[in-house]
Order: structure tokens, then C-alpha cells, then sequence
């Protein structure tokens, strides 16, 4: 928890209450009702000590995943299992991280005392992380960090950049949290990438895709087991609590949901990418439950005042004052935001 540090994050509906909280990119359909069952189902379970080994969890998982269950890490939040990883890490050298990217990566090295450098890509190119990066001395880094699709920019890499990044032998963490909200939740071949480069691991955040972040449940795939085994002895063993591991392994059964869900969002992201255009604000194509702009104009501020909460985003490496962040969230929701930007903007 944050005693006195400001928070830099989206989501703090608790100091704004806002009616609208766009700032926060999580599933605008909300949590899948057999999640919430199975929430509500774990509450007298909870007189346990939760399942330290996450049995039930890591089947479900690797199952959906199509990987073995020994190369899976599960954590409460796809944060903890970065400030592990970064622990974790052996080499005593600087870490890459591929920006703007989310501020927890350069957080969680500082915390491992370790430093990054940042691969900052322009918005002239449209954030898109090309090739470019292939030519960089990747082997000087402890790690490289990609998200993809990144925060807050929501584009995608192609696998063949990644794959370069692996095949050059440095340690990859691919943070794919929001990959399932796309409409290219299968862009990776998971099992073969994480079989193929032990130096690979994926990252991927279920509290995003099923709207659960209040639980706090992430899960990080690798076929390096002896990275997994020093992040496990890391932490501590009862970090998943019983209801997040009971949320966890009904959420694997979701496809369903997600395929829906991806399909809706992807409707209304075209749709607000339309409309905040025609408002003449430079609008970035995402392909994620969230789009990136660039206003000459406040806008966090008297959003909020109009109980839209967006994301301001010029504390992002390689952003500046002016760009924010909005979620893609229902029909109605998202016309409240265009009715109050139209105002703010007029």
C-alpha cells in the first residue's frame, strides 16, 4: 500500500468517485457470472489458508494455455510477479524497457536495485516498435521489457519482432495483459514461444480480461523452471488468496466471454476512435480496451469535474503534458464522455 508516495496509476475511484472511471482500462462486460459465483462460493473456504501451491489454478490455467503446469508462476497481480521477476533477475545490469510502457517495470528494477534504459518509440512512427530494436546490443541488458498490446499506446508487436528479441538471447518479459481484449487474442503461439526460448516469459493479467483487479491475481508462463524456482522462493507462499485462486480457475473456462467481449469492445473502440477524431483530437489506432490521445487542451481536470475520470499520461516515459488515456467501455458510457469532451472542448 502507499503511505504517502502520490499514486500514479488509473483506477483510484476511492479519492475521486467518479461517475465514470474511463481511467482504468479494464472488460467494459464487467465480471463473468461464473467468476462471480465462484467468488461468492470461496467466502467459506476462507477459514483456510489458500492452496499454496495453487493446484486447481495452475491446471486451469495450462489448460487454457496449452502449457505444462510446472511453467506457471501464479501471483497476486500481474505486479507482484514483476517485482519478482526483476529480484529474480542474475545479471547485475540495466534492464530495456520498450516506452511509454506502464511505470511498474522501471518500479520493480529500482526495488531489485537494479537500473533500466528506455527504447522510446515516437509518436511520428505511431509508438510502433519496429525492427529497429534488433540492431540495439541487447546482449549488455539484464532483461528487456515489451508489452504488447503496450500501455497506453494499445499497439500491438508483430511476433517476428519478438521473436528477434528472444532469438538474441537476452531475457524477455512479454507482458501480454491485455492481449484477450483484442481481436487478436491468438497474435502469439504461447506454447511454442515459451518452449522454443527458455529466456522468454510471458506476462498475463486476469484481473484485466474478467474486470476482477480488486482480487489481485496474475500468472507469469516460462519454461525456464529454475527462474520460476527463484522467484517462488522470493515471495511469500500464501501471496494467491483463496478467492482469487477460486476466480482464477473459473475465469480459464470464460472463452466464451472473452471472444464476445473482444468483439464488442473492438465496435466501440473503432466507433470513439471515430467521434474523439472528428473532435479534432489526435487519436492513436490502438488495437486494446483503451485508445491514446493527444489534446492542446486540459482535459483530466474538468472531466473529472463532469464525473469523467481518463488517464493523464504525461508522467509516461516518452509522452509529455497533453496525452491521455481513455477506456473503451459501453455504448452509453463511452457517449457520456464524448457529450462531456464536446463540452470541454467547445
Amino acid at each position: 500500500m502507499y503511505l504517502t508516495k502520490p499514486n500514479p496509476h488509473g483506477g483510484d475511484v476511492y479519492a475521486n468517485a467518479p461517475l465514470i472511471d474511463f481511467s482504468a482500462s479494464l472488460n467494459p462486460m464487467g465480471m463473468p457470472e461464473s467468476v462471480r459465483r465462484a467468488l461468492t462460493e470461496s467466502v467459506d473456504r476462507c477459514i483456510h489458508y489458500p492452496d499454496p501451491y495453487c493446484r486447481d489454478l495452475r491446471e486451469a490455467v495450462g489448460r487454457a494455455e496449452g502449457v505444462p503446469e510446472g511453467h506457471i508462476l501464479c501471483g497476486a497481480g500481474a505486479s507482484e510477479l514483476l517485482y519478482l521477476y526483476a529480484r529474480a533477475l542474475e545479471a547485475d545490469a540495466p534492464a530495456l524497457i520498450v516506452a511509454p510502457a506502464f511505470s511498474e517495470y522501471a518500479a520493480a528494477l529500482r526495488a531489485a536495485g537494479l537500473g533500466a534504459e528506455s527504447f522510446t518509440l515516437k509518436a511520428e512512427n505511431g509508438f510502433r516498435l519496429t525492427g529497429e530494436i534488433l540492431s540495439r546490443d541487447l546482449s549488455k541488458y539484464s532483461a528487456v521489457f515489451v508489452c504488447s498490446p503496450a500501455n497506453p499506446t494499445g499497439i500491438t508487436v508483430e511476433p517476428g519482432i519478438i521473436e528477434g528479441i528472444a532469438r538474441a538471447g537476452v531475457r524477455l518479459m512479454l507482458d501480454l495483459s491485455f492481449l484477450d481484449l483484442t481481436g487478436r487474442p491468438e497474435l502469439y503461439d504461447i506454447p511454442s514461444l515459451s518452449a522454443g526460448f527458455p529466456n522468454l516469459s510471458v506476462l498475463r493479467s486476469p484481473t484485466k480480461s474478467f474486470a476482477i483487479p480488486g482480487v489481485r491475481l496474475g500468472y507469469l508462463i516460462s519454461s525456464d523452471t529454475s527462474l520460476l524456482e527463484r522467484m517462488s522462493e522470493l515471495g511469500q507462499c500464501w501471496n494467491v488468496s483463496v478467492p482469487a485462486q477460486a476466480a482464477g480457475a473459473a475465469a480459464m473456462g470464460c472463452g466464451d466471454f472473452l471472444r464476445s467481449s473482444a468483439k464488442m469492445i473492438e465496435a466501440e473502440r473503432e466507433r470513439l476512435y471515430r467521434e474523439l477524431s472528428a473532435l479534432g483530437l489526435t487519436v492513436y489506432p490502438g488495437e486494446a480496451n483503451f485508445l491514446l490521445l493527444y489534446s492542446g487542451k486540459e482535459l483530466a481536470v474538468p472531466l473529472s469535474k463532469m464525473g469523467c475520470a481518463v488517464r493523464d499520461c504525461s508522467d509516461f516515459v516518452g509522452l509529455k503534458k497533453g496525452y491521455y488515456r481513455v477506456a473503451v467501455r459501453t455504448r452509453d458510457e463511452n457517449d457520456r464522455l464524448l457529450a462531456a469532451l464536446r463540452e470541454v472542448l467547445r
